[in-house]
């Protein structure tokens, strides 16, 4: 028998019980989580995605109430019955506890295009029985039902909801696809604390109570048509689920909520798995594959051209087809997870760096095997898309799994190169699936979902995450290459004479007597003005420490060799400026500094024009002119 009046119900532990106390939700206590808005987005909409109908795009709102459609206290009476004293206890874990008698600001995540909160709403521990949503959101912590289709793991990500609460508590909403059934429930995630003298556990449930004080979700027509016009919730009958988080954090905002979906799943919006509308009492914005670009345009945010850049080639990514894409021929498997020259055939290298020269993008696909122990062998693959974007900031490669980015993984950074990794193929996207941290920003090989589960298990991580890197300089390896020939016009000494044998004197025509003044000895070597050294990172141009006299100035320039043809004159600021390079100087006084140019003033006969921070991948090839003041400065 259900108790008939729906209010909050806090458990009192049994004796003996050991106490715990919550702490899942510092997961998402990270430097690479920006904050608790990018936090609620990333975890909601993985969550709605991994909830959705086969073949429909997930469709999610999140509507922001402000003052403005804030309920009064008089409706929240209905929603905190029996709740106000748990969350005004002491000890009880909150640090700002809203005031009863203030209207209640709240927060609206839903999902449609989803099944909802299927499985029995009575299973209270986990079983070996059908997969049950309902049970593993309301009454599970650290345990999840899903599965390698899945892109969630740990069974934390819902403790976001809470989270975003000043008084750690959700509502949920749900319309089941399994049976119709139309169910509210509420939980509230507090410290174990003390009301009227009686110890709680921190764990509250909103809802009816059976005959044993069992919470159970509300299925009364009226009472959820009533919670539906309080929250302002757009869900009428189609299966999904509504979170509706009460006296939300004051930090979540409607700009907040825009700029979180941009940044966190442009990819699945222009794949149009995904639409996402943000809306609030006087303003509504829907993203789409359609309206994604514009909205950026909008936003101003200092990132906005390196997130253009970045749709643009992602939009250009999901045009691409198996077809259109250079598949790599892997090599033996014992060498199989290990980048070596054996990926690469010469005919596609040389297409590469074709199409890389005229600017074009590059789409490759990287076949892998994925061993699982115990299992047999399963085929997938990878795919790589980079373009030379004249970007002269280094920038790492994007990495997405399952439309989610993995957005603390720091491989080697590539200058000029602007470039995304998808992970999509299910044996490829579920083993590093199984190595991510419960936040997702990482994929760690000592995870505990992933240790000692696959062979090889220290290989794929670091294969996927420099394969940008492996694959660019494979392209440039044979293009940086130095030409011993190319710079003896700068750097050439006289070449050494052989002292002549008498035999060769023998047969040599002799001056005529009397004629001394035709012998001439070969002039001694001009003494250095100055020298150029090689340094780690860069070059220094040095006094050249003979008895020469001191250039004026020095007019210092530098670029990349390449395969063919003059490397300055086939200088791109996309490679570099010289305004960015580390540069340091003894005796020289800086005049200019300016794309790939150098211009110092000789102020001391002891002298070093020092410059560092180039690419160390590539060749870099440099040439001095000495300047006389009474000469002109061709490039002033």
């Amino acid at each position: 028998m259900l108790s008939e009046t729906m209010c909050w119900h806090f458990n009192q532990p049994s004796r003996g019980a050991i106490n715990r106390e919550p702490i899942v939700g510092e997961f998402f206590s990270t430097d690479i989580i920006r904050n608790q808005t990018e936090a609620l987005v990333r975890e909601s909409i993985q969550n709605s995605l991994d909830a959705a109908r086969n073949g429909e795009t997930v469709r999610v709102r999140f509507f922001v109430s402000g003052s403005t459609a804030a309920p009064s206290p008089e409706k929240m009476s209905r929603y905190m019955a029996k709740g106000w004293p748990h969350f005004l206890a002491e000890r009880n874990g909150l640090r700002d506890q809203p005031d009863q008698q203030q209207p209640c600001p709240f927060l609206v995540i839903e999902d449609f295009g989803t099944t909802g909160l299927t499985g029995s709403v009575e299973q209270c521990w986990l079983e070996n029985t059908a997969r049950n949503p309902f049970y593993y959101f309301f009454r599970a912590e650290g345990q999840s039902g899903k599965s390698e289709r899945d892109r969630g793991r740990w069974g934390v990500g819902k403790t976001v909801f809470p989270r975003s609460s000043r008084i750690n508590t959700f509502f949920g909403f749900t319309v089941r696809q399994d049976d119709a059934r139309q169910l509210l429930m509420g939980r509230a995630v507090l410290r174990s604390h003390y009301v009227s003298g009686d110890y709680f556990a921190p764990d509250g449930f909103f809802g009816l109570c059976d005959e044993s004080g069992f919470p159970l979700p509300i299925d009364d027509e009226n009472l959820i048509q009533q919670f539906r016009q309080d929250f302002r919730l757009q869900r009428k009958n189609e299966t999904g689920l509504s979170v509706v988080v009460p006296y939300c954090d004051e930090e979540i905002t409607y700009e907040g909520l825009l700029e979180a979906v941009i940044r966190q799943y442009y990819y699945p919006l222009l794949s149009d798995n995904l639409q996402v509308t943000i809306a609030s009492p006087d303003r509504e914005v829907v993203l789409n594959s359609e309206t994604l670009l514009r909205e950026i345009e909008k936003t101003h945010s200092d990132s906005t051209a390196e997130l253009r850049a970045l749709i643009q080639l992602t939009q250009w990514a999901n045009q691409q087809c198996e077809e259109q894409m250079l598949t790599l021929s892997p090599p033996s498997s014992q060498e199989s997870l290990k980048w070596s020259s054996a990926w690469f055939g010469e005919q596609q290298i040389a297409e590469m760096r074709t199409r890389l020269e005229k600017g074009e993008m590059l789409a490759i696909r990287v076949p892998v095997t994925v061993r699982e122990k115990k299992q047999k062998e399963r085929k997938s693959f990878f795919d790589v898309f980079f373009v030379r974007d004249g970007n002269n900031e280094s920038s790492r490669p994007v990495f997405i799994r399952e439309g989610i980015i993995i957005s603390d993984i720091r491989p080697s950074r590539n200058r000029g190169y602007r470039s995304i990794v998808i992970v999509e193929d299910r044996p490829l996207a579920t083993l590093l699936g199984d190595s991510e941290n419960p936040a997702h920003t990482q994929w760690q090989k000592d995870s505990s979902n992933y240790k000692g589960k696959y062979m090889y298990s220290d290989r794929y991580i670091p294969f996927v995450t420099r394969s940008v890197a492996e694959i660019i300089q494979a392209i440039t390896e044979e293009q940086n290459r130095v030409d011993p020939t190319l710079l003896l016009d700068i750097f050439s000494l006289p070449a050494p004479q052989p002292e002549e044998s008498a035999k060769t004197r023998k047969d040599k025509p002799q001056p005529k007597k009397g004629n001394e003044s035709d012998v001439v000895d070969p002039p001694p070597a001009r003494p250095q003005r100055f020298r150029v050294k090689k340094v780690e990172g860069g070059f220094s141009v040095l006094n050249g420490g003979g008895a020469a006299s001191l250039p004026d100035s020095l007019l210092v320039r530098v670029a990349y060799n390449v395969r063919r043809g003059n490397p300055l004159k086939k200088y791109s600021p996309a490679d570099f400026t010289v305004e960015n390079l580390d540069v340091t100087s003894q005796g020289v006084e800086i005049n200019r500094m300016e794309r790939n140019e150098i211009l110092a003033k000789v102020v001391d006969p002891v002298f070093a024009l020092t410059v560092t921070g180039f690419d160390e991948n590539r060749d870099i090839c440099v040439k001095v002119n000495a300047i006389q003041e009474d000469a002109d400065d061709p490039k002033a």
